[in-house]
């Protein structure tokens, strides 16, 4: 595993969300709207690469951690799964800006949850960095909040609830490799979308477009926050995970020509100073 090279928790949890990152301008390329088709082939992308790493990094030994996943690991698969289709519909149905703000909330979510539910003690520069990158989201996006519509805010509500609740899961049983549970989600998604979807029909170019949806940026980015989660305190997790927020507006400039405001910039660099305080300081 990733964790096994030795590389810090914070700093997987960090390119995860970079890699998560490129999901709001991935998503605005698709020519076919429906989020049913686009959910299924995605997962069907994601399945494979999550399969693929767990072959090269486990080898002899996935078959037993998909057993050892246990009831505990089918939920968190469905959390999986609820969360990255709660988002891409929340993208549908209210404004980018009101996602990426909902979402900001699971760094209080997971401080909370860290501290009553395992315990986990948030001492004054976790706090600092908290209030620091909350400040940068608000200068960010705060300012470009609309009311929406109830449907896409509430589903936008339901992808922080989840991530929280998989991050409680992950830290609570760190003795289960839950990169099992990531695949699972995929083949719980497929089933869905097939399902719900009216036509799986993608021209190439939006295949091409679900190919780098779900194994180059869905599965590495799943892969990363799981694997960084064991081993990195749940505030912490929320605080690095703000990377998504850091790049989310570069990839949006480069790929869909979204023009970042000042705000974006100076809140960007506010997050980003938060997460060198929480890289150097314990």
């Amino acid at each position: 595993m990733l964790s096994n090279y030795k590389i810090p928790g914070f700093l997987l949890v960090s390119l995860g969300g970079l890699f998560l990152s490129t999901g709001g301008a991935l998503f605005k390329l698709f020519e076919n709207q429906d989020v049913w088709t686009i959910y299924f082939w995605r997962s069907f992308f994601f399945t494979p690469a999550v399969l693929l790493f767990l072959f090269f990094t486990s080898k002899k030994q996935v078959i037993k951690k998909f057993k050892s996943l246990g009831l505990i690991g089918i939920i968190c698969g469905a959390l999986y799964a609820s969360g990255s289709g709660a988002y891409m519909f929340a993208m549908k149905y209210t404004t980018v800006a009101n996602v990426l703000f909902i979402i900001s909330t699971q760094t209080f979510m997971l401080a909370i949850g860290g501290y009553f539910i395992l315990k986990e003690k948030i001492n004054i520069s976790t706090a600092i960095a908290i209030i620091m990158a909350s400040v940068g989201i608000y200068i960010m996006i705060g300012t470009k909040v609309s009311n929406g519509t109830m449907l896409g805010n509430s589903l936008a509500f339901i992808t922080p609830l989840c991530f929280t609740s998989i991050v409680m899961i992950i830290r609570k049983y760190k003795q289960i490799d839950m990169v099992p549970a990531v695949a699972l989600s995929g083949v719980i998604c497929m089933i869905v979308g097939a399902l719900l979807s009216k036509d799986l029909t993608l021209n190439t170019h939006d295949l091409f477009l679900a190919f780098l949806f779900g194994s180059i940026q869905y599965a590495p980015g799943f892969i990363c926050l799981t694997l960084g989660s064991r081993t990195t305190e749940s505030a912490k997790v929320g605080i690095f995970a703000f990377s998504e927020a850091i790049a989310g507006p570069i990839w949006a400039w480069i790929f869909v020509n979204e023009n970042p405001s000042a705000g974006v910039f100076i809140g960007g660099t506010i997050i980003f100073l938060a997460l060198l305080l929480k890289s150097f300081k314990k």
